[in-house]
Order: structure tokens, then C-alpha cells, then sequence
């Protein structure tokens, strides 16, 4: 009877890690996390990033007793933004801030370069003081845009 806890222990470590391979093919996924929608919002130079995802079952189990270190690490190679600081990860919604993820032309005109995120996104929506866009099934923002602070 001692060995009955080894062993489900066990078990519910490597289930997770067993599981990754299948899923591998799957590019809105990373691991036990499932991405269902990324919006960015565009403000000066700086973007806030909200994402929402879902687990696999047991993982949230895992994450409560273990902590968010993984799954945030996890979001954060998903959304490929350089200087990305957590703000908040819960175990279906995280938010995070990028700063200079735009560039300063000066004078209140920025540039958002396209860019590529490491996985596949079903819903990406991007938006900016007077602009905004959406993509479908995107591992990437496509083509890079202008736009203009609100003045003060």
C-alpha cells in the first residue's frame, strides 16, 4: 500500500509529459496549454497583451499546487514579444505588457512592425487609437501599420 502514492504521483507528472508529442501537430497549442485568442492594444509605444487559453484536464490541478512559472513561460514563448512583463496569469487568462513594442517617430506617430508569434492564434485582434484588425487562424501580424497617439 506505501507504493500507491509513488506511483500516482507519478502518473500525474508524466501523463502531461506524455501527452505533449500528440499534440505536437496542433500549432495553437504549446504543451498542456490550448491558445484561443490573443487582442493587443496599442497605446504610445507600449502594447497590452490579453490572451485567453484553456488547459488540458489536470493541468490546472498542477498549476495551483506547483505555481504559474511554466504556464507563464509557456504564453510568453507563445507570444514571441521581446521586454514581455506579466501582469496577471490565471489558469484561463493572462495579461502582459510590452513595452516598446511600437516605434517613436516622435510627435505622437508610431509604427507597430509586423510580427510573428510561435503559435497559432485562432483569434488575433490588434488595435490602436483609431485603427484596429483582425486575423483568423494567424501565427502572425502580417504587415506592420502606422498610427498616432491621442493627444493629451
Amino acid at each position: 500500500m506505501r507504493w500507491l502514492l509513488p506511483v500516482l504521483l507519478s502518473l500525474l507528472f508524466l501523463l502531461p509529459a506524455l501527452a505533449v508529442p500528440v499534440f505536437a501537430a496542433d500549432g495553437s497549442r504549446i504543451g498542456y496549454v490550448s491558445f484561443d485568442r490573443v487582442q493587443i492594444q496599442l497605446a504610445d509605444g507600449n502594447a497590452r497583451i490579453d490572451v485567453d487559453y484553456s488547459l488540458d484536464p489536470g493541468m490546472p490541478l498542477i498549476v495551483m499546487l506547483f505555481g504559474g512559472g511554466d504556464l507563464q513561460k509557456k504564453i510568453e514563448r507563445a507570444l514571441n514579444f521581446p521586454s514581455l512583463r506579466p501582469g496577471e496569469v490565471g489558469l484561463t487568462h493572462a495579461v502582459f505588457t510590452a513595452e516598446g513594442a511600437s516605434q517613436d517617430y516622435g510627435n505622437g506617430a508610431f509604427w507597430f512592425p509586423a510580427h510573428g508569434f510561435d503559435a497559432t492564434f485562432p483569434l488575433v485582434q490588434v488595435n490602436a487609437p483609431g485603427y484596429s484588425m483582425t486575423y483568423r487562424d494567424a501565427d502572425s501580424v502580417p504587415e506592420g501599420f502606422g498610427y498616432f497617439a491621442k493627444a493629451p
